[in-house]
């Protein structure tokens, strides 16, 4: 099926991308001045002559113009306002331009003149004005509409922003362009006037995509913070979930990771709502995930490229998000793609070019350093110096130099591969007529890592169409096809990292002759992240998404979707053994033993079917809008996976390459079903008091019979103070004022595929000379698992001050019930425990965002702020006790940090002896445990939580300024407060890859002596545990400040760029994860604050990039 998608798309592209160049032809760019000469020609005729002299589409409908009237026409080099206002007169209509539209309409009666004194010298005069318009930046802006208040009569630029009018002194002219602030100015004596339009982006964002539809934004009810999609084209970013980061207050990104493929943001919309997913991974949560939509299909941020999204809505409370029910419980983000808005061939092409290099590296101590060290550590627990005097002091006289003799290896610099490059390109190519319009383009990311065989390459094909069939009846047929290419050392790049950081420098990588060294027992990042095979995925996916949007009447509007998704996902993770050597060029170890391959494939369909009916009237003060819909998803995978090794030809990576005799292969498969009905109701009375009401029926597959069904219900209310009668003294100063209030109820079904069936497990049994399948029942079934369910208030205010200050606050209490517990049940059962609906989850928080906007003459600028902070505290776990380094305990926060309370470092043996019992032999110089029960002994009861992983107080700060075609944007970030907890190798002294003898790291240096009573850290010790031990003296704040993003950009002026033949020419240079300000553990990123020290650290980016449009 893939094949005949890839097929099909090679087929369908072409013939999409020769359409629109073909349109081409038929939308020239004219200019304003038009040459026309004919008799007893048709109206339509006279419309398609003036499109191909201008531009401009003429719209209009049927019930307004029979444009099969005849007329005659001579125009020789007329203005378009001359050749408009003629064939219009007396035919009671209007016209203006909405873009690249000229839009026809039934005239209104012209304001009467205001009576004025005036000179009766000037009676009658005709005063003749001209002038040009631009923008901020000082570009000319052609078909901008000037009208005169007084009469009927206009004009629009001309494509060098130029304009003509007839308009005496006194006369009100009224300057309008789509995406950009009015102006109404009194013309005085002067004959010229020149006029700046400023974008409005209060204009733009008015109507705001919601669930199943739009709204305006001065009628949200809900908490829905918008970002544009230009805020996220513009920075450079591999996965696009991380671009989200520091854009909306409440919405929590992590970036964990610089691993390509694998560097998307871990992303939490109000705190984490559930415990669930703990079971088995207590850091994953992912039934704490948002839902994503893209387009009205459930989907993955990180597989659209930003250059791709017009607009993204992120739904917080439960009132704006019930309407998608129990896949809601996490919020929801609504993302809508860009779609072609003009009927002229457009071409765009964005790229950037950049290297990275890791954002942190722990400092690790050299060959000589280590060796005094790790004696050191002998000596403090009771053994012989590891390395002879005369030993050391050969190193010594080395000097550094490294040798096969005196190896002193910088593994990081010798496994790291200095910059890895990346890329981006994007083509957008759109256009169409009034009937059909579409945007195809094609994307290509390309990202190498910084180490060896470590890559992320991904395909982007998308075709957007718009289809006009009639006033009544449209079509969206929108194409997909992404191929993501993912590349890693067979052996994991954690691995890689581990062995990185945790290697001592006086072993050999690389001997003198060039052959592999030893490393550490054969394992050498080096020889395994370059020769040691790759482990490579492929995951291309196609979908469709067909929508029919039909409107017999102007009150009622029906639309019916179907959106299938096809998906096949291979790895093959071909893992080849290396042979070490000896300086003396004798064999060594041969890591791993065999060469081997393990292959795998999963397949995966989805269904989407959904139906709205909208209905909206209104009567007087009163406003009404009534949605109601259902829909239908399915989803089915099924996955195989083989495995041989024994590899005779190493760079044969094919299954019958291996030897049979340990062949493996297994498969499995899962599907579910999730149908629904939704609606909304909204009434407003007089735009000043705001209702909504969702509810949303549930049905879900994984669940038993009984519990199968879930209804969601929302009610919020808004209050618009500004428009009341009292408050209009204040309107000059407070714009916008509104409060709104919200409850609702959601659902969470992301807790297993089938958590109320007890699952058989099959397995093979050698029973004398045969093999018998057998299948064994391990777990309890509950069938009365249900939703877990969350209840959420919310009060908010929206301000809008001066015109060009916003403010937005909210407040929010939520509860999540029902939460799956593996609760105990009496041991004679012989069974695992079952899930239960049991556990209870709080989340208060609040949120605040700020956003100032303003000029100063050719200057624009604006500056914006946001800062939320959540509270999250388990309310019930029914006296489940976890333990761990990260624990879920009822009155805490969800995973937090769990172990011994340190009280700072023994400092003598009189004080150990003095203190309860701790762990292994414990001297002067190690961590003293408090013991919290006063047994006199340190054990797991005297463990407590010792600080909280989920980030508090998140902020971002942005600046944005524009001169003279230069453009500047800046991007901090942040988080408040949040700790974190490193430990194993790379992190504890002489711990690497889970044995004793590894290196140590330069800040571990400062340890305490008899010399350094007051050090950082305790005493070196080998082969002692107490220090190891889970505790507050290896908790670190993890609070930072990030600068991350700075981007300098100039556009060329239009004059310039119209001599290049490009309509616009944009030039940027980028920097990505600059500088971190923090307090963490040096040389790990703090963003990644709890694990161990083979995490793939972030990289800062460093970029150069163009935007040109032709």
């Amino acid at each position: 099926m893939l094949k005949q998608l890839t097929r099909s798309g090679r087929l369908v592209l072409p013939v999409v991308f020769l359409l629109l160049l073909a349109l081409a032809g038929q939308s020239q760019t004219g200019t304003s001045k038009i040459n026309l000469k004919g008799r007893n020609i048709s109206l339509a005729e006279v419309f398609k002559s003036i499109k191909k002299q201008t531009g401009f589409t003429v719209f209009y409908s049927n019930k307004l113009l029979d444009d099969s009237e005849l007329i005659s026409v001579d125009f020789a080099g007329e203005a378009l306002n001359t050749v408009m206002n003629s064939i219009l007169k007396g035919r009671q209509l209007d016209w203006l331009i909405k873009e690249k539209y000229i839009v026809l309409q039934r005239a209104t009666p012209p304001t009467p003149p205001q009576p004025r004194k005036t000179d009766p010298a000037n009676v009658d005069k005709v005063q003749q004005l001209r002038g040009t318009v631009t923008d901020g930046s000082g570009s000319p802006l052609p078909g901008v509409s000037i009208r005169r208040k007084d009469v009927n009569l206009g004009t629009v630029t001309d494509t060098q922003g130029r304009y003509l009018i007839e308009a005496p002194a006194g006369t009100a002219l009224v300057f309008s362009y789509v995406g950009y602030g009015s102006q109404e100015i009194t013309v005085g004596s002067q004959v010229t006037l020149h006029v700046k339009l400023l974008e409005d982006d209060a204009d733009l964002a008015e109507v705001v995509v919601v669930g199943y539809g739009t709204q305006k934004k001065v009628n949200l009810t809900g908490a829905v913070s918008m970002v544009s999609g230009k805020e996220l084209a513009a920075r450079p970013m591999g996965q696009t979930s991380a671009a989200l980061q520091g854009m909306a207050p409440g919405v929590t990104v992590k970036q964990s990771s610089g691993r390509p493929g694998a560097d998307g943001g871990n992303i939490r919309i109000r705190g984490v709502g559930t415990i669930s997913a703990s079971a088995n991974d207590p850091t994953a949560f992912n039934g704490a995930n948002p839902l994503v939509m893209i387009d009205g299909i459930e989907g993955s941020m990180n597989n659209i490229d930003p250059n791709l999204i017009e607009s993204i809505s992120v739904l917080k409370d439960a009132a704006s998000s019930s309407i998608y029910g129990s896949r809601a419980a996490n919020g929801v983000i609504l993302i809508t793609t860009r779609r072609a808005t003009a009927d002229q061939v457009s071409i765009s092409y964005h790229n950037y070019i950049g290297w990275q290099d890791p954002t942190n590296m722990p400092k690790l101590v050299n060959a000589l350093d280590y060796m005094l060290l790790i004696n050191e550590a002998y000596v403090n627990t009771g053994r012989t110096p590891l390395y002879a005097d005369a030993l050391v002091q050969k190193y010594r006289e080395q000097n550094g130099v490294n040798s096969d003799l005196y190896p002193n290896t910088d593994w990081q610099k010798e496994t790291l591969t200095g910059s890895g490059l990346q890329q981006s390109h994007f083509i957008t190519i759109q256009g169409g007529t009034q009937k059909v319009k579409m945007l195809g383009s094609f994307g290509l990311f390309d990202q190498k890592g910084i180490i060896e065989n470590s890559s992320f390459k991904r395909y982007t094909i998308r075709n957007n169409a718009d289809i006009t069939f009639s006033d009544k009846l449209k079509a969206k047929i929108d194409l997909q096809y992404v191929n993501a290419i993912t590349t890693d050392p067979a052996v994991g790049s954690g691995e890689i990292f581990q062995w990185m950081n945790g290697l001592p420098a006086n072993l050999i990588g690389v001997n003198e002759s060039g052959q592999w060294g030893v490393g550490w027992n054969g394992n050498n990042p080096m020889s395994a992240s370059k020769d040691g095979g790759t482990n490579r995925t492929r995951a291309p996916f196609g979908s469709i998404n067909a929508i029919v949007n039909y409107k017999p009447l102007e009150w009622l509007e029906a639309e019916a979707a179907y959106s299938p998704k096809y998906a096949l996902t291979s790895g093959k993770n071909f893992r080849k053994a290396i042979q070490s050597y000896l300086p003396n060029g004798s064999l060594s170890f041969r890591t791993p033993a065999l060469t081997s391959l393990n292959q795998s494939q999963t397949q995966s369909f989805f269904n989407n079917l959904r139906a709205t009916l909208t209905a909206s009237k209104n009567l007087k003060d009163h406003t009404f809008k009534l949605l109601i819909g259902g829909s239908r998803e399915d989803y089915y995978a099924e996955w195989i996976s083989a495995y041989r090794d024994t590899y005779v030809l190493p760079e044969y990576p094919v299954l019958d390459g291996g030897s049979a005799s340990n062949q493996q292969a297994k498969g499995s498969a899962e599907e579910w079903a999730l149908q629904s009905l939704f609606s909304r109701f909204n009434y407003s009375y007089k735009g000043k008091y705001l209702l909504e009401l969702n509810a949303r029926y549930d049905g879900s597959s994984r669940f038993s019979n009984g519990n199968k069904y879930g209804f969601f219900p929302s009610a919020s209310a808004g209050w618009r103070i500004s428009e009341e009668g009292f408050f209009s003294g204040l309107k000059n100063t407070i714009n916008e004022a509104k409060l709104r209030f919200s409850w609702g109820k959601l659902g969470n079904q992301n807790i297993g595929t089938y958590p109320s069936t007890a699952a058989l497990i099959l397995e093979s049994t050698a029973m004398g000379k045969q093999i018998v399948n057998t299948v064994a029942l391990n777990d309890l079934s509950n069938k009365n698992i249900s939703w877990e369910t969350t209840e959420e208030k919310n009060i908010g205010i929206d301000l809008t001050l001066f015109n060009n200050l916003s403010i937005t606050a909210d407040y929010y209490r939520r509860r999540t019930r029902d939460i799956l517990l593996l609760l105990d049940i009496p041991l004679i059962i012989g069974l695992n425990r079952p899930n239960q609906n049991a556990g209870t989850v709080d989340n208060k928080g609040w949120e605040l965002g700020i956003a100032y906007k303003g000029s100063l003459k050719d200057f624009n600028y604006n500056v914006s702020f946001n800062l939320s902070d959540v509270k999250n505290t388990v309310a019930d776990m029914k006296g489940i006790n976890q333990t761990g380094l990260t624990v879920n305990r009822e009155g805490h926060s969800s995973l937090s940090l769990f172990g011994y309370e340190a009280q700072g470092l023994f400092s003598s043996d009189e004080e150990v002896a003095a203190h309860a019992k701790q762990f292994g032999m414990v001297k002067a110089g190690d961590i003293k445990y408090k013991d919290q029960n006063g047994d006199g002994l340190i054990n797991e009861s005297d463990k407590v939580i010792i600080g909280g992983t989920i980030p508090r107080l998140t902020y971002a700060a942005s600046l944005g300024a524009a001169y003279k075609g230069f453009d500047l944007s800046v991007l901090l970030q942040g988080v408040g407060k949040a700790n974190g907890y490193l430990n194993g190798p790379g992190v504890q002294p002489f711990s690497v890859g889970g044995a004793l003898g590894g290196t140590i790291r330069e800040e571990n240096k400062d340890r305490w002596s008899v010399e350094n009573p007051n050090a950082k850290y305790p005493r070196l010790a080998f082969g002692e545990s107490n220090n190891e031990q889970a505790s507050s003296f290896w908790v670190r704040d993890a609070s930072y400040l990030r600068i991350k993003n700075i981007q300098l950009g100039y556009t060329l002026s239009a004059g310039l760029a119209k001599k290049l033949s490009i309509k616009r020419l944009r030039l940027f240079a980028n920097g990505s994860n600059l500088a971190s300000f923090d307090r963490f553990l040096s040389g790990y990123d703090v963003e990644a604050p709890v694990g161990s020290g083979s995490i793939y650290p972030q990289v800062k980016l460093y970029s150069l990039g163009l935007e040109a449009t032709f």
